[in-house]
């Protein structure tokens, strides 16, 4: 699941209990005056260009069995990009929806790690494609996953541990993708504080197809602390800062995330 460039990170290997669920809305924003090129090097932007994205996604999980949460995540995105030529300053924005990501969780065991498979995809919302934008809504092809996820309890200190590894095959001329995420978190009264390293890697080769460092075949590393304030038993406020630390064939640079939760 992504909005724009920031990947949304599912709720770790736990699943939701039969009819419970978790909604998280959130806003972001991003703005880039650097790419990390095809060798890895962070480079100014051509034409001395600046991307601006503000977006706002809604995530879901709602619990089907015990054993079986289905998630899934809407985006809608503004993308703008300002370059500087010979001729002028050139401006383009596109406006819409991106992927639809759907996913169904499946837990296998909860001693001594809890362990779950999860499975799923995504799929473009009808956005318009064209080869020589440099603002893309996404793709125009559709995706789908697989990943195991692994989680443990720090219990009796309020912390967790929870890491994933999956695969994804990709539609189109894109080349698949290996992907992985650590993350841990505590809780502190009605503070939670989290953290996560995140990559992908291509298994083409980085560059052979892409669009404006913003989508293609590309390696991608992200690094994001999060801060969380309960509100109530079930609201809780959220800022996430996702940066991209280093990669190939994408764009550099922090987005800002805030948003609120609904669980029950």
């Amino acid at each position: 699941m992504c909005l724009g460039l920031a990947q949304g990170v599912f709720a770790g290997a736990w699943t939701q209990e039969k009819g419970g669920y978790y909604l998280k809305v959130a806003a972001q924003r991003l703005n880039s005056r650097s790419n990390f090129d095809l060798g890895g090097t962070r480079v100014r932007k051509l034409g001395m260009g600046e991307l601006t994205e503000l977006g706002l996604q809604a995530y879901a999980e709602y619990g089907l069995l015990e054993r079986l949460t289905l998630a899934g995540a809407v985006p809608y995105k503004r993308l703008a990009d300002v370059r500087r030529f010979a001729g002028g300053i050139g401006r383009e924005e596109s406006l819409g929806f991106g992927d639809l990501a759907a996913r169904i969780l499946w837990k296998l065991r909860d001693r001594p790690l809890v362990a779950s498979l999860a499975a799923g995809g995504e799929i473009p919302l009808g956005y318009p494609v064209d080869a020589n934008t440099r603002v893309p809504l996404g793709t125009g092809e559709p995706s789908g996953d697989i990943r195991l996820l692994l989680g443990r309890s720090l219990y009796p200190v309020p912390g967790y541990l929870t890491t994933e590894i999956g695969y994804r095959v990709r539609g189109g001329a894109y080349s698949d993708e290996f992907f992985y995420l650590l993350e841990a978190g505590i809780a502190m009264r009605r503070w939670r504080l989290k953290g996560y390293v995140s990559g992908l890697r291509t298994l083409g080769t980085c560059g052979a197809v892409g669009q404006a460092g913003l989508i293609g075949d590309q390696d991608i590393l992200k690094v994001s602390p999060g801060l969380g304030y309960r509100l109530g038993e079930h609201f809780e406020l959220a800022l996430d800062l996702i940066h991209v630390a280093a990669g190939c064939n994408t764009t550099a640079g922090s987005t800002l995330a805030a948003g609120i939760v609904c669980k029950r």
